[in-house]
């Protein structure tokens, strides 16, 4: 059996339903770890279409539900890709071979930075400042809720419980997310990541807002 060739007609397939049941779509591929929708990472149009991770299409995906199944010629994308068509924000988490393409869909932007310590932070005049790392900026993201709730830091009586969430992301440019990160959206909310865990199809982080 030639494999590629089997590949090749099942992207054609894929394209074909697309083509019949879905919209045209842009492809982004992020330049750097800043802004992957930028208009300059905008490198294809292809047809598109999304369907539960089932693969039907008789019923809709629900509540809290972040992968779908993707159809559309993967020849010419990528694991860490972007696809937007109108509001709807996807990104590329797995397209292996002969098996189902799944994407991600998004729901917020998010940008992600590290305070260093001050013991190892930069000395100015002897003086030890704190310093802020960028590691991604305006990225796409997943963000579900697990259905559970922290503590406060203050455990005062007022205090309102701090919600935890998950935060789904591709990996890409080899940055490295750590415990203790700090994730801010597009509407100014903060959170902590709690854990962070890489696979093959991308970043998750069990993240926790920030109370203030």
């Amino acid at each position: 059996m030639d494999v590629g060739r089997l590949q090749d007609r099942l992207y054609w397939g894929l394209n074909r339903t697309a083509a019949i049941a879905g919209r045209v779509t842009d492809a982004y591929r992020s330049s750097s770890s800043c802004d992957p929708l930028d208009r300059s990472n905008r490198y294809l149009k292809l047809p598109t279409a999304f369907s539960r991770a089932d693969g039907k299409f008789d019923q809709p995906v629900g509540y809290g539900v972040a992968v779908w199944r993707g159809y559309f010629d993967a020849s010419y994308t990528r694991v860490g890709d972007y696809l937007v068509n109108e509001r709807d924000i996807w990104f590329i988490a797995a397209q292996d071979s002969l098996l189902p393409i799944l994407c991600v869909k998004t729901n917020r932007v998010i940008s992600i930075t590290r305070q260093i310590t001050p013991d190892i932070a930069i000395s100015i005049n002897g003086a030890s400042q704190n310093s802020i790392i960028n590691l991604i900026s305006r990225w796409p993201a997943s963000l579900l809720g697990t259905g559970t709730e922290g503590k406060s830091p203050t455990r005062l009586p007022g205090d309102t419980a701090v919600p935890n969430m998950i935060a789904l992301l591709p990996s890409t440019h080899e940055q490295m997310i750590q415990p203790a990160d700090i994730i801010t959206d597009e509407y100014g909310i903060t959170s902590i990541v709690v854990a962070a865990e890489l696979s093959d199809l991308g970043w998750r982080l069990n993240v926790r807002h920030v109370s203030t």
